[in-house]
């Protein structure tokens, strides 16, 4: 083993240990939320689930997540009755065995602590995959690889949002990357477009990588290949939802994945905790998104008609340049992340982890991106814990509280998302080097 390999590994084990130290100290309402639709599967079958109110309702009534997510938090539930009974028999076998862990193990926060681990295993595997195409992308040079991992096993808002809020955020991103990966370091296109498909089916959050991903596939695809995706994408779909309805209508999965999940998906109103563009509009009034704003159009289409003008701007220069790059790639996908966060309505605090790992694998090449990455993580973790602000740190609370300074860093997310796209045009341009570029 080299030393490179050994110098990650080392990397990897802390950063599994630092997740597994925040594991058991909290957790956020959104996981009760998973161990209930979890325990409703598990009472009450899968049959008409997102019809039936769930048994206890913390930020939501129904069950508003897509099936592979209910699947993996049913996969999860029975495994604390297993450890249960293990550590039980433990306890009474061998009197040496401490009774308080089998206590521990009863709680909901040992359940709770369950939950988390998917995604947190989606952090090591996002900081591994990265990993791997930093050295694709860079194979000359080290050192980047293992700074690339480390910011992410290491970035508070990645750390943050698994393994102390609970959220699983990281694991369709972590599908996304590796859709993108197939698409563009090897032949696999349709293995890619199954990934893009499955991280749909986790959380519909990644949506807003579709336009960029079906422009691309089209690109990259001739149109055997374009129809074959298309249909495996709706089967994959389909079967899917099957456990959960009834074989009378074949468009009921599509109407479930509208009506019940991506509707449903975020609390109503204009901003639901994000420090973007509504907030210098809105703060934090609770004004639903369907109010009528500027001409009587409501603040949803203009944040429709924002974000596509935005993401136009980002196409129409990558498209520009002849040479499309994987490096150009990922920071277009930064791009319209960060372009979703601002300008979309009902967007939440930890959606600004969307740009993250594609403004990060931009960096291997475009050097200067680095510090925007590191700005926009940090902004992340404090838009985060301003939500919810755990561990309490009430100097820190109040400053990121106030009014002021919400506005002021909302201000600077807009300057930055802006301050890009000025900079990828030239960027973008045919014959631009890497030296000369951002």
């Amino acid at each position: 083993m080299t030393n490179q390999k050994r110098f990650f590994f080392g990397l990897f084990f802390l950063g599994f240990i630092l997740r597994i130290l925040l594991l058991f100290y909290d957790f956020s309402f959104d996981v009760n939320n998973h161990i209930t639709w979890a325990k409703d599967l598990w009472q009450r079958g899968f049959g008409d689930f997102y019809n039936i109110p769930s048994s206890e309702a913390f930020a939501s009534k129904f069950p508003n997540y897509p099936p592979l997510s209910l699947f993996m938090f049913y996969i999860i539930y029975p495994l604390q009755s297993i450890i249960y009974n293990l550590t039980w028999w433990l306890n009474i076998t061998f009197p040496i065995f401490p009774s308080k862990i089998v206590l521990f193990i009863e709680s909901r926060m040992f359940l709770a602590g369950l939950m988390k681990l998917p995604a947190i295993f989606a952090d090591l595997g996002l900081a591994a995959m990265s990993y791997k195409i930093a050295q694709k992308m860079n194979p000359t040079d080290k050192k980047p690889p293992l700074i690339i991992a480390a910011l992410i096993l290491f970035n508070p808002a990645f750390f943050y949002n698994s393994a102390l809020w609970g959220q699983i955020d990281v694991i369709p991103l972590l599908f996304i990357v590796f859709s993108f990966y197939f698409l563009f370091f090897s032949k696999r296109h349709l293995l890619s477009n199954v990934i893009f498909t499955l991280a749909i089916l986790i959380k519909p959050t990644v949506l807003v990588f579709l336009p960029f991903y079906i422009l691309f596939f089209i690109k990259k695809n001739n149109v055997k290949n374009i129809i074959y995706a298309f249909i495996i994408a709706n089967i994959i779909f389909w079967i899917s939802f099957l456990p959960f309805i009834k074989l009378h209508d074949i468009f009921t999965p599509y109407s479930i994945f509208i009506d019940k999940i991506l509707t449903k998906q975020s609390l109503p109103f204009v901003t639901n905790g994000a420090f973007n563009f509504w907030i210098l509009i809105t703060y934090f009034e609770g004004i639903k998104d369907i109010a009528p704003f500027v001409f009587g159009i409501s603040y949803r289409i203009w944040g429709y008609i924002l974000v596509a003008v935005f993401w136009l701007l980002v196409t129409g220069y990558l498209l520009k340049n002849k040479k499309i790059t994987p490096e150009n790639i990922f920071l277009a996908l930064a791009l319209f992340g960060l372009g979703a966060f601002l300008f979309l309505t009902k967007m939440h605090e930890r959606y600004l982890m969307l740009p993250l790992p594609f403004l990060l694998l931009a960096s291997v090449k475009y050097r200067k991106l680095l510090p925007w990455f590191l700005y926009l993580s940090l902004i992340s973790f404090l838009n985060m814990y301003h939500s919810w602000p755990v561990p309490r740190i009430e100097p820190l609370f109040q400053v990121i509280n106030h009014p002021f300074s919400v506005k002021i860093i909302s201000m600077g997310n807009l300057f930055v998302a802006f301050y890009l796209l000025y900079r990828i045009k030239s960027t973008f341009a045919p014959r631009m080097t890497v030296e000369n570029s951002l």
